[in-house]
């Protein structure tokens, strides 16, 4: 009987804690969100594939592109937002391969709005990819889930 109680309490200690992020993909312009999004939360692990896609992305256009962005300095953000973009699509592909079903927990299609729960304790990036005035814009900010406590993702301005 003893056992039994100790390996209770034991398991109700060692229970994983999660929590909740939320938030509304909207142009800092407007007030009204946008009209479809897709939204990523990337653990440390997918952080980490995300950054070398940008820049090795990155690396590659400064290459074959160099002699246009010494011309014309503007050039290279166009080049910036590509590689963002793009990375963004290689991370979610691998996060639906590496992870299969259960991808759906941090990758979601959004209308404006977005929720993740419950989400382990820990670090995290999210990105919002979505289409405003026929251009595709990216957002990237650092999330720290510590606490079970809803946290709100201000988006403020696209990176890209």
């Amino acid at each position: 009987m003893f056992t039994i109680l100790l390996s209770i309490l034991l398991g109700l200690v060692q229970a994983t804690h999660t929590g909740t992020v939320v938030g509304i993909v909207k142009l800092p312009d407007r007030t009204k969100p946008v009209q479809s999004a897709r939204v990523a939360l990337l653990s440390p692990k997918y952080t980490e594939v995300w950054n070398k896609q940008v820049q090795t992305r990155l690396d590659n256009y400064w290459e074959i592109y160099k002699p246009e962005f010494a011309a014309n300095k503007q050039r290279f953000t166009d080049f910036d937002r590509i590689a963002q973009l793009e990375a963004f699509r290689y991370v979610t592909s691998f996060m639906r391969r590496d992870l299969g079903d259960a991808s759906s927990k941090y990758l979601k299609e959004s209308t404006g709005q977005f929720e993740f729960s419950a989400v382990p304790f820990g670090s995290y990036q999210l990105l919002v990819q979505a289409t405003v005035n026929g251009e595709e814009v990216i957002w990237s900010r650092p999330i720290i889930v510590q606490s079970e406590i809803p946290i709100f993702a201000d988006l403020g301005k696209p990176v890209s």
